[in-house]
């Protein structure tokens, strides 16, 4: 479930058709993919190419590598051998360019004008089979990413996320941290980059998507003549198959003081995930959390209405390798108390039969259709919505979810509150200013026992 766009939306909920997203699709002899959604709208294009990678990859000897292959994408390679020429070819192409590294995604973008096609799908083709990682490019770049990590530490709601994640993921805590690891990061080798390169950037873990101007016909030719010599890989997965997650064995609280005004926490539990037996209900946690983030919804009125927290919002992060459900929460420091106690009763609430009603379900699904069809709304930012869909779930999966989204009724998402939330572990986390803690007296004990880790 992406973060949900907020608007005011005032309606009768009428289903429409909407039409399958418009994505053309072949995979070239290598296995490499190729997908295009045609915009002749305006002439402008995005060619991004995504890998299945991301710290779902990384042990800890590994942890930060995939964040800092991100940097050194945009750098020397064999057909631009310069950092400096790299640079020129950029401006003369127009390009605005960037790339991202998540859990299970890692993906680099290029957005130009259309006159620019064949120019740019060279300059993506010479940065994914080729890069050099020169030692010098090498060395600046760690430190560039450790200065990631600097201003991340920077920000109180990062110990926060730091602190819960090692609970959440315990036995695995570096599979789930995109950001990485400080001394990872200042000591990797030209070798580790290689190792990388050699096993998750192969055109059978791969994805090119175009989108904007251009016809289908000419990117698959294009891609057919460039990629031809881009050798398939080892299926990674098969040799290096992805951890397992433990489930959260025990309910825990983790407590940080930062200086924040108000108090900030989750409440954070395993989802499920977009392979495997629990797929059904990843449909039902996305129509869940959309209602229950609607400001009339009663999950919003026990939370926020009521005064005892200043914001709330529930999400299911849609993943292959276990998607975490998470209740965030913001309070004042002398109503946290209330706010933490309303969110453990509405988990047990959502369980009642009648907790949404039929018009509450169809206006979430109504929502859900909206949010897909804006996606399609800007070709540039379309191309990312596609491989997160294909790294995260599936291409598939993405064609037919709507379709599925339509057919969840009140008894899934009893299901899904059921199989995942319902007398289930969790991590309280919290994060409270040194000051508020001392003169409320809240502290590790006091949240265990609101909790009931602490009798």
């Amino acid at each position: 479930m992406r973060p949900l766009t907020l608007l005011a939306l005032v309606f009768t909920p009428t289903l429409v058709t909407a039409a399958p997203p418009p994505v053309q699709q072949k995979t070239m002899p290598n296995g490499l993919q190729v997908l295009v959604a045609e915009d002749h709208s305006v002439p402008l294009i995005t060619v991004e190419i995504a890998a299945k990678n991301g710290s779902m990859t990384e042990s800890p000897e590994y942890n930060g590598l995939s964040h800092l292959y991100e940097h050194m994408f945009f750098k020397a390679n064999a057909g631009i051998p310069t950092q400096e020429a790299y640079m020129t070819r950029a401006r003369q192409l127009g390009m605005v360019w960037n790339g991202t590294t998540n859990t299970e995604r890692v993906n680099y973008f290029f957005t130009t004008t259309s006159d620019h096609f064949a120019d740019a799908m060279v300059f993506m083709r010479d940065a994914i089979v080729s890069p050099l990682f020169d030692a010098k490019e090498l060395e600046r770049e760690r430190v560039v990413v450790t200065g990631e990590l600097d201003r991340n530490e920077s920000m109180p709601g990062y110990h926060l996320w730091h602190e819960a994640s090692k609970r959440i993921w315990w036995k695995y805590p570096s599979y789930k941290d995109p950001l990485g690891n400080r001394q990872t990061v200042l000591t990797a080798t030209r070798e580790k980059m290689l190792t990388i390169k050699d096993r998750y950037y192969v055109p059978n873990n791969s994805v090119l998507v175009v989108t904007g101007d251009v016809r289908a016909a000419d990117v698959f030719a294009q891609a057919e003549t460039l990629y031809a010599k881009w050798k398939r890989g080892e299926d990674p997965f098969k040799k290096h198959p992805l951890v397992k997650h433990p489930p959260i064995k025990k309910t825990e609280v983790v407590f940080v003081e930062q200086p924040v005004e108000n108090v900030q926490g989750t409440l954070d539990w395993h989802g499920p995930s977009t392979v495997g037996p629990s797929v059904p209900l990843t449909y039902a946690a996305d129509v869940l959390g959309t209602a229950l983030n609607e400001p009339a919804s009663k999950f919003q009125q026990a939370l926020v209405d009521s005064g005892a927290c200043v914001r709330a919002y529930f999400n299911w992060l849609t993943a292959v390798n276990t998607g975490p459900i998470t209740i965030s929460f913001e309070a004042r420091p002398d109503k946290v108390d209330a706010c933490i106690r309303a969110a453990q009763s509405e988990v047990k609430n959502m369980r009642s039969p009648d907790y949404l009603g039929d018009e509450e379900t169809a206006n979430s699904i109504h929502r859900l259709e909206v949010d897909v069809a804006r996606e399609r709304e800007k070709p540039s930012d379309y191309a990312h919505t596609i491989t997160f869909w294909w790294t995260s779930a599936g291409l598939d999966y993405y064609r037919g979810y709507i379709d599925h989204v339509r057919k969840v009724k009140r008894a899934d998402m009893a299901r899904f509150v059921d199989g995942f939330l319902t007398n289930k572990p969790y991590v309280l986390s919290v994060m409270v200013s040194p000051e508020s803690g001392k003169e409320l007296h809240l502290d590790q004990a006091h949240f265990e026992t609101l909790a009931g880790v602490r009798k």
